[in-house]
């Protein structure tokens, strides 16, 4: 099991220098970091393989859907934008030497409609999906769909939903990624969905359930970590925090207070919360 963070996790805008972090990430203990593509085509792959190398660190990837780049999209020139970006993104994710491309890759964040008027959007994100897992395959990396709560998304919000959706997928490199601020809202027991994604369960993110560090709020982190021994869960764990208001990252994810003073401070909270958690040194 390794232990990551989200560089947004640090930023009050989306187009901030999130480069300028690592050496932090280091120091307080984390094995390694994730990246946020938000653009893929202005991501600087050298400088992050540079600082990944100097810093003896490993990494994840992240990136998802907007309006203008939908792989569930009827028009066809938004569909493609959306199967190119991911392409990109697996382009990235190969020449970092990850094998973890995480977020909301199936459909615009932030969309909701009822599933049955979506359900011909969501018969063509899984029709995209089959055919880039088999990119992703060649590029030996597995897409992890993230399951989020009814408030962002109405695709996929539950690990039932998300079993469900591959199983039509079809393709042994699309999984699952499990976010425990999400399935504090949607799941009825945290660790049985744990248990009920086994294996498909290819990566997580550890938020509490107000957004900011695991440990200060209502979650049952036991249960989670009971989950996971129960899986026999080996892979990354990465906290993922938001908790400053009044910047475009807050504004954007609903955060209308201080969750917290500053992402630095969740950071340092959240790699010491981990380890206790999982009793290592």
């Amino acid at each position: 099991m390794k232990f990551g963070i989200h560089l947004s996790t640090f930023t009050n805008e989306w187009d901030e220098d999130i480069f300028r972090y690592i050496r932090k990430v280091k120091e307080y203990g984390y094995d390694g970091v994730e990246f946020p593509l938000m653009d893929p085509d202005s991501f600087k792959v050298d400088k992050a393989k540079k600082l990944l190398k100097e810093y003896s660190l490993e990494c994840t990837c992240g990136t998802g859907m907007n309006p203008q780049r939908d792989i569930s999209a009827e028009d066809s020139i938004i569909n493609k934008n959306g199967i190119n970006h991911l392409k990109k993104c697996l382009d990235i994710c190969n020449e970092l030497e990850t094998d973890c491309l995480g977020g909301v890759l199936y459909a615009p964040w932030g969309t909701c409609m009822s599933r049955e008027a979506g359900k011909d959007n969501i018969k063509r994100s899984i029709e995209n999906l089959s055919k880039i897992g088999e990119y992703a395959k060649e590029k030996g990396v597995v897409l992890a769909l993230e399951m989020i709560n009814r408030y962002e998304t109405y695709v996929i919000n539950s690990v039932q939903d998300g079993l469900a959706f591959i199983d039509k997928v079809g393709n042994d490199n699309v999984k699952l990624h499990f976010d425990t601020f999400h399935a504090n809202i949607e799941e009825k027991s945290i660790k049985n969905a744990l248990i009920e994604g086994g294996k498909d369960i290819y990566h997580i993110h550890f938020c509490e359930n107000d957004r900011g560090a695991p440990g200060t709020g209502q979650i049952n982190w036991q249960q989670v970590k009971e989950g996971l021994e129960a899986i026999e869960y080996d892979r990354w764990i990465t906290l993922e925090n938001f908790v400053m208001p009044n910047c475009g990252v807050g504004n954007d994810v609903f955060i209308w207070r201080d969750i917290d003073e500053s992402g630095l401070a969740v950071a340092e909270k959240g790699i010491k919360f981990m380890k206790e958690l999982f009793k290592r040194a």
